[in-house]
């Protein structure tokens, strides 16, 4: 619960951070929903705290900078291929929010399990 809790105040820190710095809502949409899934499903598993703070932290850089990539990607196209792209991408964008937040998940689970040398 003491993990969580401290997981919790990481992901709140971080979220008030991006909102200070004036990042696009769309960025700190996902950055809020990153956060809450990721602490109140990954932080209640057994592993170290070090590893999961440092995961959150390479989750939270990794959600930064593809969503504002991908956010002055739908600037870029919405320019010159007009408003009807940009619903498209507007409606693409949570899945493929979801692509990299399972991915990112399942692969930073690895990170908790204890290494066991000898067996295989």
């Amino acid at each position: 619960m003491k993990s969580m809790t401290l997981g919790l105040a990481v992901g709140a820190f971080i979220i008030i951070f991006s909102y200070f710095l004036r990042f696009a809502d769309e960025v700190f949409q996902a950055v809020f929903v990153f956060n809450l899934l990721f602490v109140c499903m990954f932080f209640p598993l057994n592993g170290s705290l070090r590893r999961k703070m440092a995961a959150l932290l390479v989750g939270n850089f990794i959600c930064f900078t593809w969503n504002t990539l991908f956010f002055m990607f739908v600037n870029a196209v919405s320019t010159y291929a007009g408003g009807g792209f940009t619903a498209l991408l507007a409606f693409i964008s949570p899945f493929l929010n979801l692509l990299w937040f399972v991915s990112f998940w399942s692969t930073s689970l690895t990170f908790l399990a204890e290494p066991e040398s000898g067996k295989w």
